[in-house]
């Protein structure tokens, strides 16, 4: 049966249609390409609260992990002010023509993480007189043997085809070796008092160590080393739930959290450029005997703490 659209109908569409451009593919260059092999990785992803020593070792026999770290020219113009592709549009094809999608990549360098990641930038505010890279890593499982392969990105905004080697096995960069950890201030008190709020708005509160325990206060400056950054830029970061603090055993006090203004969170994100330093204060719940402390950044020592230098006060 033949089917007659309305001409009110047919007038509508057309301008609609002739309105709306075509998306054009953007050939990628890339600037720089780096990899790195692994016989077995640590998984950062769920550790923020768990134990020192507990930790989430990643294996798979008769396979390695292959580190792809990419740097790309951003093909900014007039026209082209972001890109992306998905985890999805991005695949390693090894030389039988086997497609892996990336497993995990790394937030901060030395800090896996078991979540592919996607690639995507926007063009410099002022541009052209500014330009701005792409950055990209992930990783993926490849069978032993592999000597190169091919990353593809075929997205509908870019496209980018390079080889990649796969090279001898090392071990992962310890996320601690970014950056100098140094105790410059110890407090010891059984009662820290704490307010939300300001003014008529203020909030009191107050955290109690447990009999026999007391709260140790720790002012830690961190001075950045290296980048640790996948976006090449030049800070150090961290999160405070990086830290450890065990006694000699290797038995982990509680973290009760940082100090804000007033306040204690249980977690803050921090940053410090390479060569610059920037403190920051942190509480655990330790034994009232104990002494001397170890501070760990991920499972690393980065110092040792003598609590017993400072007098147990009441309150803060």
């Amino acid at each position: 049966m033949l089917q007659f659209l309305d001409p009110r109908t047919i007038a509508l569409a057309l301008p609609l249609a002739t309105t709306m451009p075509a998306t054009a593919q953007v050939d990628l260059t890339a600037l720089s390409t780096e990899t790195r092999a692994y016989d077995t990785v640590t998984n950062w992803q769920e550790r923020p609260y768990r134990p020192a020593g507990v930790v989430q070792y990643v294996q798979m026999p008769g396979s390695l992990f292959l580190d792809v770290r990419m740097t790309f020219d951003g093909p900014w113009s007039d026209d082209i002010a972001r890109i992306s592709a998905s985890s999805r549009e991005i695949h390693l094809i090894l030389a039988d023509g086997t497609e892996l999608r990336a497993v995990g990549g790394y937030p901060a360098w030395g800090q896996l993480t078991l979540q592919s990641r996607s690639l995507s930038g926007s063009r410099p505010r002022n541009f052209p007189e500014e330009d701005r890279d792409l950055y990209w890593n992930g990783l993926f499982v490849v069978p032993k043997g592999t000597a190169t392969a091919t990353l593809r990105i075929g997205g509908d905004d870019v496209r980018y085809e390079g080889p990649v080697t796969v090279p001898s096995p090392t071990f992962e960069q310890d996320a601690a070796s970014f950056a100098r950890f140094s105790p410059v201030g110890v407090r010891r008190f059984r009662v820290a008092e704490l307010q939300d709020g300001r003014g008529d708005n203020a909030v009191d509160s107050t955290i109690s160590a447990p009999t026999g325990m007391v709260l140790a206060e720790i002012e830690i400056e961190v001075e950045g080393v290296a980048s640790n950054q996948n976006d090449g830029d030049d800070r150090f970061t961290w999160h405070t739930h990086n830290f450890r603090l065990v006694d000699e055993a290797g038995h982990t006090m509680g973290l009760v959290g940082e100090r804000f203004m007033n306040r204690i969170l249980d977690s803050q994100f921090s940053g410090t450029d390479v060569g610059g330093a920037s403190e920051r204060t942190v509480l655990w719940v330790v034994p009232e005997t104990m002494t001397e402390a170890r501070l760990l950044f991920g499972e690393t020592e980065v110092a040792r703490v003598a609590l017993g230098t400072a007098a147990i006060t009441e309150t803060d």
